[in-house]
């Protein structure tokens, strides 16, 4: 669904003027174009929490989800956009060769006995990070004997939805078009909630969360090339009378 197609008055915009009866002057675009962005978060939201092993991005982007900066020797701490970065997929860090290896994700909570300045803190080649407010942090810090510092360090991630501006028309949402009409629904019961239209809400709210469901549920499901797969294993609880105390179990991998 484009954002406002007037020759048809298929869009969004014009969605939104016919279920609560609204136009450009009772609901200026401006007006529109936040709130069905609003909703767009909302979307991106539950398909976040719902997208498993296929990682969601918005379908407007021309490039992957992957940034890659230059290490500088013996500097810990990286900036990210966190008005970019959702989620933090993965990080890697390219050796002296130029391959790239991935590190494992730690807390400071997994630091029990020593002080965070303290760990690994001979730079060398980085085998951990640590995510802090808007920064990574590796460790050890990388050391230019061990790194390749240009395009040294890369991360995969998710990131926020491509927004519609007021004079947007042929664009449109980047995911799945079977629930599209959550911005256009959203938006217009915005209106009503806030012009008191009773009847309306009545009518909008159970439309948008049967959307809402049925979005969940798709991108919960949506990997079908992948399945599950069982073996049986047999595990034993106390070597006397093993017969007795053996027990079959099934593992999902």
């Amino acid at each position: 669904m484009q954002f406002s197609s007037t020759s048809d008055n298929a869009g969004i915009v014009e969605e939104i003027d016919f279920l609560i009866g609204t136009d450009s002057t009772s609901y200026p675009l401006t007006q529109k174009a936040r709130n069905v962005n609003r909703y767009l978060d909302e979307v991106v939201s539950l398909i976040l929490q719902s997208d498993g092993r296929w990682e969601f991005d918005d379908n407007n982007y021309t490039n992957l989800p992957i940034a890659t900066t230059s290490l500088v020797n013996e500097q810990q701490d990286y900036s990210i956009s966190g008005g970019t970065f959702l989620k933090i997929l993965r990080v890697e860090v390219k050796d002296i060769n130029g391959n790239y290896y991935l590190l494992t994700p730690i807390s400071e909570k997994d630091i029990q006995n020593q002080a965070m300045t303290e760990f690994q803190e001979t730079a060398g080649m980085p085998k951990y990070y640590d995510k802090l407010g808007n920064s990574l942090f590796l460790y050890p810090k990388p050391s230019s004997a061990n790194t390749t510092l240009t395009a040294g360090l890369k991360v995969y991630y998710q990131r926020t939805p491509s927004y519609f501006v007021s004079t947007d028309t042929t664009k449109t949402p980047g995911f799945n078009p079977l629930y599209h009409r959550i911005l256009s629904i959203g938006a217009a019961l915005d209106y009503a909630m806030a012009n008191g239209m009773t009847g309306k809400i009545k009518i909008l709210t159970p439309l948008l969360t049967k959307l809402e469901d049925g979005l969940i549920s798709f991108y919960t499901q949506r990997i079908k090339d992948e399945s599950v797969r069982m073996r049986m294993g047999r595990e034993n609880y106390g070597q006397d009378n093993e017969s007795r105390y053996a027990s079959d179990k099934v593992a999902f991998y």
